[in-house]
C-alpha cells in the first residue's frame, strides 16, 4: 500500500462516520500518534539483525505515511 493510501486509511479509522470523505483534525491527530508509535518501536529494534534494509524501509515508509497524513 502506498503511503498516501495508508495515511487516508488510518485517518478514516478514527472518524465517527465511515462515510466521511475527508478526515477531520482529531482523526488526523490520532493517526499521527499511531504512526509515531510505530516509528518509535521500529527505531528501538537496534539490537535486531535485519537482513537487507527491511527495517530502514519500514521506518522510511511510516515517515512518508506521516507526511501524507499531514497533507490530508
Amino acid at each position: 500500500m502506498k503511503p498516501k493510501e495508508k495515511a487516508k486509511e488510518l485517518s478514516i479509522k478514527f472518524t465517527d462516520n465511515t462515510d466521511v470523505v475527508k478526515p477531520n483534525i482529531r482523526s488526523k491527530e490520532m493517526a499521527l500518534i499511531c504512526v509515531d508509535e510505530i516509528n518509535n518501536a521500529l527505531q528501538n529494534i537496534s539490537s535486531l539483525q535485519v537482513i537487507g534494509n527491511v527495517l530502514l524501509d519500514q521506518i522510511k515508509y511510516y515517515q512518508e505515511v506521516k507526511q501524507e497524513i499531514n497533507n490530508l
